[in-house]
């Protein structure tokens, strides 16, 4: 019965959207966050001049809210209901940030970061209306019976959760490890298809093409910096070369995730820890032009583990006093 009815209530959504002349179009709508969250999973926004897209409340971020990549920051934003065009015009919504609340942290920081590196690729067309579509219908317009179904499809298992999600670590690395997973980064592959510059070569070994597999698996800086951590920990399971060839990250993440070790939580945790000091050292090398070398990478790892372990990472912990 609570399914039925919230595939009812998406429908104020989506004619907040489809159905402007509609006199209550403006007001409040009876839909809480879970309805609003199942509504961005069953749309799809293609970005045209920003003016029907909320910065903040909308899914234009390859089906993901601003809001739920960054919730710090959008505590701490003096406005939720920018349209994306007035947010990105003069970079309002960076303004917008109160960054003098007493609540400012280093995660304010780490998820403005992430922020800013989505913001980075959005290019509004001017004269070119804001479209959304509905995913799970051949015409892409809502139904009340696809809102139902659509409802049963989180049941399909996968192990995002035992990955990542029961994994203690910063949010903004969960949210990236996610991304990562389902290669959604953008490396240069990525951005290449599209036709957006890019890199072209990975920034650490300047030799293959960047993908999410090469960057966290296959490259030589990544495999020597993965190397001293199995040395530094003693656990030969993570070296790698004990390693199978992976097809995709998230076969490679899943197999060293359950690699043999004495605390497989905190082998996770430290996952997310290693592939995210990389991710940062290669935005470092190609927004900054900063490099640091492999054995500076490795310090920031051990660095980083142990702000962990102080802000609760209790099983890395274990991984680092008994392996």
């Amino acid at each position: 019965m609570l399914r039925i009815l919230a595939s009812f209530r998406l429908r104020w959504l989506w004619h907040e959207w489809k159905a402007e002349d509609k006199l209550w179009v403006g007001s409040e709508v009876p839909c809480n966050n879970t309805d609003r969250k199942l509504f961005a999973a069953c749309t799809r926004i293609v970005v045209g001049d920003g003016a029907k897209t909320s910065f903040w409340n909308s899914a234009w971020v390859q089906g993901q809210r601003p809001k739920d990549m960054a919730p710090s920051i959008f505590s701490i934003s003096k406005r939720k209901n920018r349209s994306l065009r007035d947010a990105l015009h003069n970079r309002t919504w960076i303004r917008d940030i109160n960054i003098n609340h007493s609540s400012f942290s280093v995660q304010h920081f780490r998820e403005y970061v992430l922020l800013w590196q989505v913001v980075q690729q959005v290019a509004l067309r001017p004269g070119v209306q804001d479209e959304i579509t509905w995913k799970f219908t051949a015409d892409g317009n809502y139904s009340a019976k696809s809102a139902y179904a659509a409802q049963f499809i989180g049941s399909a298992s996968t192990n995002f959760d035992s990955l990542i999600w029961k994994i203690w670590a910063p949010r903004s690395c969960k949210t990236f490890s996610w991304l990562a997973i389902q290669n959604r980064l953008w490396t240069a592959d990525r951005l290449q298809k599209r036709g957006w510059p890019n890199p072209a070569t990975c920034p650490l070994c300047r030799r293959s093409q960047e993908s999410a597999l090469h960057l966290f698996a296959e490259c030589r800086v990544t495999t020597r910096i993965w190397a001293m951590v199995a040395d530094w920990l003693s656990a030969p399971a993570i070296h790698p070369r004990t390693w199978q060839q992976a097809d995709t990250l998230h076969h490679w993440w899943s197999m060293r995730a359950g690699a043999n070790s004495c605390s497989k939580r905190g082998m996770r945790t430290l996952i997310m820890l290693v592939t995210w000091t990389i991710w940062r050292e290669r935005n470092m090398r190609i927004f900054n032009s900063k490099e640091s070398s492999v054995n500076m990478i490795f310090e920031r790892i051990k660095d980083e583990a142990t702000v962990w372990i102080m802000a609760g990472a209790k099983h890395l912990s274990a991984l680092m006093v008994r392996c």
